[in-house]
Parts: structure tokens; C-alpha cells; sequence
């Protein structure tokens, strides 16, 4: 039986008509109520040190709402940019958003378990990372895996804060005067409904569509994106290579999902931008560590689940849960939708998630009761060609995206279309207008006789569908270089050496990480795979990723394909505390452009394993495999 109870819906909230104007009121500056004015942070009043009474806190903070509300209220929104106009690159701040603490604090269901001078004072931004404070912030001390607020409170003070959310006991004699400062529960889990409710809640006016699993998100996200705008809907898009502001130009990139101050600063500029919809990546660390908990999604999309970030959640069902989130919040028939891959093995784990009766689109390339499916399907090197049956009818779609990986991210993708009730010619209009994803399968040419492509596969089944992709559209030869830097998820690099080795002729820098030695490494994973190969192939080592790319695309020969996998569109890569430019695609290209030298000083050689030991360094060490 089928997993799918399709029927057709519409979200009210993309529609252009529906929209709400951004004109929410706030409260303006004003002195306190009972919380009493010229409290500075000499004395604190807690409910242990003082003996008050919990409810006489919520008194208080009661008093200073309504003397709030007496006065007008207006929001002036503006935004920051370069002088011509174009976005500096950054998360502009908005210089008039003000609201007054005790407001934001009532509106995000806050009951303080202390406070300490006045909670009536306006603020007119929030940062958690004291570095970015402005004057008129509030100052938020999240605890971090590598370092706490608290530590920098003062910071944040010197730079303009006017008031401090803390959550631990502050010893006030060290700490200088601000406007006020609040002690809670937990400061980590409030964020989300802080910055939420003093951005105005943007998400709750938008159409936003969260894309989940293990491989797949960006892709499918860049495509959805794609669809509503052929719908003439104005898209956002959060993701990994980029944040993308409608009208605006791309944003730079820390994580794949915002962390939960950002988000709702960007929502709120985005709606300023009279953006109808968000498309989204919600990571499984990001919905894990709580960033989305203040979004209100539409539409859930589960792509699949294999093996990554093991080193983060510790097990495959603390990995599966943390994703699931997002499908719980799956409760309104009439407004939400999930979209589930049911090839996938844990298909039926996401459907069940949220209330029953949600209508749900489903989709798959072998399962036949999907009610998204390719009829057929054609791959080369240079297309993709699918037949695809819907609910709506056949859809032909001619797209640049190459791989069945891709025909994947393409029917979540039409899924989605189908379930918010897109005509076919624009869901066919907007896939076939994406040319290509930044670092995935992105294929780099420069007039040589053998292919070269760069992708961001970082997990076993990644890698394994790249690799299974390449040899399907006829390389004569694999080579690959990929990679596991840092210290994210050792268990997986064993799996991932075994599929390259059973796939591909190798290179590979998977020791790229600080200290780590060929026997290290051999000890870490219970690799065979490295010294004694069953299937013919020998052990070459390099000292250095780029080294490995340029004698990777130094040994190719016609009709044989490069692939540069781990990285995809990163730029940087981390040596300690530094930041350290690479970026593969451009160390492709220097490679082919420089081929015949290469090839003259011999780096495309082979060389046995026992003399290439002796080059491991302690820094960024290699592996290299080939017949």
C-alpha cells in the first residue's frame, strides 16, 4: 500500500493578495514602572536574594507593558547597504527596529527568575556574539560548545549593549552599569522565540518550504526556489552555499542552517523585500540545536538518511529524531504539506510524524506507488532527460543537471510543485532554468580530453552516488580525491575509503587532519583497504590536498574522470585556528592549465607505497590509490 494521502492544497500565504504589510506596532522609549528607576546593577533583584515573589516579578513587568503600550508605537525599518546600492555581504542590522524589553519579554512567554534594574529599557537590536553588539542591543549569553556569553558580558557592554539575558548567577561587582539585566532559565532555547517576536514573527506572513536529510537539500532547495519564482512568487532561499535575499545579491555562508537570531533577521529583511517565500535547508544540527523552533514551515520535505554527523548526535536515532522535527510541526491540514521520498527506507517514520491528515506528496525513482515517479529517464554527461508521471499529469522535463542523484532532487522538487498546486509548464519552466548548484557535480573544463567534476559528496552514500554516476555515464577510468578533514565523524571514513576503493582509482587526503599519521589512521578505522588491496589496486600518498588534485588530473588520460570530492563550493579550510584559502574548482583549473608541466616534472606518476610514506607530514597528509 502506497504511504501517500495526496489531495491538493493551497497556502494562502504565498499569495501576493494575503499578504500582511510589515507595519507591526512596537513600543516606544520610555522610563520603567515598578522595577524602579537608577536600579543599577549594585544590587540585584532575584527571587533567592530578595525573597520576591514571582508573581510580584510578573507584576512588575506587567506595570512597565501598559505604560508602554500608552504611548505611540511605530517602526521605522531600514537597512544598511554598500553605496551602490548592492549588499555588503553581511546580515545588514536594522538600524529602527526598538521594542521595549519588557514587552519582548512578555510577548516570547518569558517569566524572569531575576532581574536587576530597568526592564522597561528600549532595545533596538539582539546579538548573542558580543563582537557584533551595537549600541541600543540586547545582549544575549548563549553557551556555546567552545565558549559561554557570560565571559564577554562586559564586551558587550563597552560596545553599546543596553541590556543582558543571562542564565547563570553574575557577580555584579565586576560587571559594568547597563540598562538592565535579566536572569532565566535557560538562555539557549529562548533565543528563537526572543528574535522571533522582536522581528515581528516574519515567517508567519511567508510560504517557507524546510528541506531535510542526509543528501539532496541544497539541490532540491536551488530547485523549489526555481519553481516559485516561475509561479511569480518573490523566493528566498537559506542554505549551504548561500542566503539569498530576493532582489539582493547571495550572503555569506557560516552553516547550513542559521543559527536562530539570523534566520529571523533575514526573514525580516526579506519581507521587507516583499519576499512571499523561503526555501530552506533544516540541517539536523540546526533543528537539533533548536534554530528553527520559531519558523513556521509549510511544507516538509525529507529527501533521505544515511550515515553523517554521527560525531554531533552520537547515533543513527538521535540523527533520525533531530531531523523528524521539522515533520512535526506538520498539525494544520489546510496549511501544511510533507513530501517524503519512499525509496527511502525510514519513509514511513517522517509520514507518521506531526498530526494525521496531512496531506502528503510522495515520491521515488523505483517504488511505483509513488505519486511522483520518472516514466523514464536518459543521462549523458552534458543532460538529464526525464519523463515524469504526477497526479497533475506527464511532465517532460530537459535539464543540465547531471547524475541519478539529481533525477532525485528533481522529483522532491516537482513533489513539492504538485503539493502546493503549480501548473506543470511552471514547474517544468523553473527546473529546467537552473543551469547548475555551486560544487555539485559542478563540471570543470578546460578543453581537455577527460572530465573533471568537483562535488561536495562528504558522506558514504554521497560519495557512493557520485561515484555509481560517473561509471553509469561511461568514464573509461575513475580517479578521486575526497576527503574527511577535522574531526567530524571518524567513524565514516573507513566506509568511505571502502566504497572509493571498490569504485574508483584513487587519491584521496583523507589524513587531513593535524597529527595524524599513516598508522594512525590505519589504527583509527581497521582500514584493509589501505596497505592490501584484493581488487588490484595499490597505495600512493600526498602531502597536501591541492598536491593530490594536480597529480589526480596529471595521470588522467582520455576518456577518464577526475573526481574532487568533500568540499564542492567551500573556499576555506580550517588549519587550527586559521582560516586557509583552497578551493577546489580553482585548483582544477590550475591543474589543466598547467597539465603538460605536470606531466613533465612527473607528478602523475606512480610511485610505490613504501617510498611514499617517507613524504606524511604531521599537518595535512594523503592517501592516493591506482592500478
Amino acid at each position: 500500500m502506497a504511504l501517500s494521502a495526496f489531495s491538493f492544497i493551497t497556502f494562502s500565504k504565498i499569495l501576493p493578495s494575503t499578504l500582511l504589510p510589515f507595519r507591526r506596532p512596537l513600543p516606544s522609549l520610555c522610563a520603567a514602572g515598578d522595577l524602579r528607576e537608577g536600579v543599577s546593577l549594585e544590587k540585584t533583584i532575584s527571587l533567592h536574594s530578595h525573597g520576591k515573589h514571582q508573581n510580584d516579578i510578573l507584576g512588575d513587568l506587567h506595570l512597565a507593558i501598559v505604560q508602554k503600550r500608552l504611548e505611540e508605537r511605530t517602526l521605522d525599518s531600514k537597512y544598511n547597504q554598500e553605496e551602490d546600492g548592492s549588499s555588503s555581504g553581511h546580515i545588514a542590522k536594522a538600524s529602527e527596529f526598538r521594542m521595549a524589553l519588557c514587552e519582548l519579554l512578555e510577548q516570547s512567554k518569558i517569566t524572569p527568575l531575576g532581574v536587576c534594574g530597568d526592564i522597561g529599557v528600549t532595545i533596538t537590536g539582539i546579538e548573542n556574539d558580543s563582537r557584533k553588539v551595537s549600541p541600543g542591543d540586547l545582549f544575549v549569553c548563549c553557551i556555546g560548545y567552545k565558549t559561554d556569553g557570560h565571559y564577554f558580558i562586559n564586551d558587550a557592554i563597552e560596545r553599546g549593549a543596553v541590556a543582558v539575558l543571562a542564565c547563570r548567577k553574575i557577580d555584579l561587582d565586576g560587571i559594568l552599569d547597563c540598562g538592565a539585566l535579566v536572569i532565566v532559565e535557560d538562555v539557549n532555547s529562548l533565543l528563537p522565540s526572543l528574535a522571533a517576536n522582536f522581528y515581528g514573527n516574519p515567517s508567519k506572513r511567508m510560504s517557507v518550504i524546510g528541506v531535510t536529510g542526509t543528501n539532496g537539500k541544497t539541490t532540491t532547495t536551488h530547485l523549489v526556489r526555481a519553481i516559485y519564482e516561475a509561479m511569480g512568487v518573490k523566493t528566498g532561499m537559506l542554505g549551504t552555499v548561500g542566503y539569498h535575499v530576493y532582489g539582493e545579491s547571495q550572503l555569506d555562508v557560516p552553516n547550513t542552517t542559521p543559527d536562530a537570531l539570523t534566520v529571523q533577521k533575514l526573514m525580516a529583511r526579506m519581507e521587507l523585500k516583499e519576499t512571499q517565500a523561503v526555501v530552506m535547508e533544516a540541517s539536523s544540527q540546526g533543528l537539533a540545536l533548536g534554530r528553527c523552533d520559531a519558523i513556521d514551515f509549510d511544507v516538509a520535505v525529507f529527501t533521505n538518511l544515511t550515515r553523517d554527523h554521527y560525531d554531533f548526535h552520537g547515533s543513527e536515532e538521535d540523527y533520525k529524531n533531530s531531523k523528524a522535527k521539522l515533520f512535526a510541526r506538520m498539525v494544520d491540514p489546510n496549511h501544511h504539506c510533507k513530501i517524503v521520498n519512499i525509496d527511502d527506507p525510514h519513509a514511513k517514520f517522517f509520514v507518521s510524524q506531526g498530526k494525521k491528515g496531512i496531506p502528503v506528496v510522495t515520491y521515488a525513482m523505483e517504488n511505483k506507488k509513488a505519486d511522483v515517479y520518472p516514466l523514464t529517464f536518459e543521462l549523458s554527461l552534458s543532460k538529464t532527460d526525464i519523463l515524469i508521471i504526477t497526479p497533475k499529469g506527464v511532465l517532460e522535463i530537459s535539464t543540465r543537471l547531471i547524475g541519478r542523484h539529481n533525477i532525485y532532487n528533481i522529483l522532491a522538487a516537482v513533489a513539492v510543485g504538485v503539493g502546493v498546486d503549480a501548473k506543470l509548464e511552471d514547474i517544468k519552466k523553473g527546473i529546467e532554468g537552473v543551469d547548475g548548484i555551486s560544487g555539485r557535480f559542478e563540471v570543470i573544463h578546460e578543453n581537455q580530453p577527460f572530465g573533471v567534476i568537483v562535488d561536495y559528496a562528504h558522506s558514504p552514500d554521497a560519495l557512493s552516488r557520485i561515484l555509481d554516476t560517473v561509471r553509469e555515464l561511461g568514464a573509461r577510468r575513475i580517479i578521486t580525491v575526497f576527503g574527511c578533514a577535522g574531526e567530524s565523524d571518524r567513524g565514516k571514513r573507513s566506509m568511505m575509503t571502502k566504497i572509493a576503493t571498490d569504485r574508483t582509482n584513487i587519491y584521496d587526503d583523507m589524513l587531513s587532519v593535524f597529527g595524524w599519521t599513516m598508522q594512525d589512521y590505519v589504527r583509527h578505522s581497521r582500514n584493509e583497504c589501505c596497505l592490501c588491496l584484493p581488487n588490484g589496486h595499490k597505495l600512493f600518498v600526498h602531502d597536501l590536498r591541492r598536491v593530490a588534485v594536480r597529480a589526480a588530473i596529471a595521470m588522467a588520460e582520455e576518456g577518464d574522470a577526475v573526481v574532487v570530492a568533500g568540499r564542492g563550493h567551500e573556499t576555506f579550510q580550517l588549519e587550527g585556528n586559521k582560516k586557509v584559502h583552497i578551493d577546489d574548482r580553482e585548483e582544477c583549473r590550475a591543474a589543466l592549465r598547467d597539465l603538460d608541466k605536470l606531466r613533465q616534472v612527473g607528478l602523475g606518476k606512480c610511485i610505490p607505497i613504501m617510498e611514499s610514506m617517507v613524504s606524511f607530514s604531521s599537518n595535512a597528509d594523503g592517501l592516493a590509490l591506482t592500478k
